[in-house]
C-alpha cells in the first residue's frame, strides 16, 4: 500500500518549456535565449545587449583652425 503526504507550505508553480530557438524582433536571427527578459523581448544576444547598454549617441564636431590674419585698417 503506498501511502502520501501532503504538506501545506510547498507550493507548486507550473514552469513553462523555453524553445529551443527563436527569432530576433530587430534582426531576425535564430537564438537561444540565455534568460527570462531576453527571451520576452525576443532580441538576439547582439541587440539585447545593444538594448542594454543604450546611450545617447555623442555627438562630435571636429572644426579646423583657421590660420589667424592680422587686420589691415
Amino acid at each position: 500500500m503506498t501511502t502520501l503526504e501532503v504538506h501545506p507550505e510547498i507550493h507548486v508553480q507550473e514552469q513553462y518549456q523555453r524553445p529551443d530557438y527563436s527569432t530576433c524582433f530587430e534582426c531576425h536571427r535564430s537564438f537561444r535565449a540565455k534568460s527570462e527578459d531576453q527571451l520576452s523581448l525576443k532580441l538576439c544576444d547582439t541587440c539585447f545587449d545593444a538594448l542594454r547598454q543604450h546611450r545617447e549617441p555623442v555627438i562630435s564636431v571636429h572644426v579646423k583652425a583657421r590660420p589667424h590674419t592680422p587686420v589691415v585698417l
